[in-house]
């Protein structure tokens, strides 16, 4: 059997040799302190972020949102008078491809991005027959000019091409069947 020599660069230093106590002196009760390792200082390098493991861990969520309440994510319904023009609009026109149909509540559930979803359904019996006015819908995209160019290809029709806007974002305008607006941005590059 050979034996391994090993360098003693990496190994825990040896105790030192401890001189024999002059006559008289009494022992400390202390424990004896034990030596501290000299730190080196590592060289500061950037390493990729880690990686999900394999399948069957759970997903790495995004970053918290600050905010007082604690929201993870949105959602947000809205009334409908045509769903299965709204569900063809955001399904296969703007290509929202998880989604869900109930049509026993005759309700529509879309996701919109990790933490925001839409939900239509038609009007609740006895509520106003007119519709409050609703909020614009404003997505963020990577690239507004691209969206326009894909959208178009899938028959989606806009008020005109990305224009900046004086707030920081290129915009681009288009409405769902119903009428709602929908602002697809992104914020210009410098």
């Amino acid at each position: 059997m050979a034996i391994k020599k090993t360098s003693r660069k990496n190994a825990r230093p040896r105790p030192k040799k401890q001189a024999p106590k002059p006559a008289g002196r009494v022992a400390s009760r202390r424990p004896p302190v034990p030596a501290k390792k000299a730190v080196r200082p590592s060289p500061q390098t950037k390493s990729a972020p880690k990686k999900p493991a394999a399948s069957g861990d759970r997903p790495v969520a995004p970053p918290p949102v600050p905010n007082a309440m604690g929201l993870e994510s949105l959602h947000v319904d809205y009334n409908s008078l045509n769903l299965e023009e709204v569900r063809r609009f955001y399904t296969q026109q703007l290509g929202f491809t998880k989604f869900t149909w109930d049509p026993q509540w005759n309700y529509l559930w879309v996701q919109t991005s990790n933490g925001s979803s839409l939900g239509f359904m038609p009007p609740m019996p006895g509520a106003p027959p007119m519709m409050p006015r609703e909020p614009n819908l404003y997505f963020l995209v990577a690239d507004v000019d691209e969206a326009y160019r894909k959208l178009q290809t899938r028959g989606v029709s806009f008020e005109g091409p990305p224009e900046d806007k004086p707030w920081g974002h290129r915009v681009l305008i288009t409405r769902d069947p119903e009428g709602r607006s929908i602002m697809i941005a992104q914020p210009k590059r410098k």
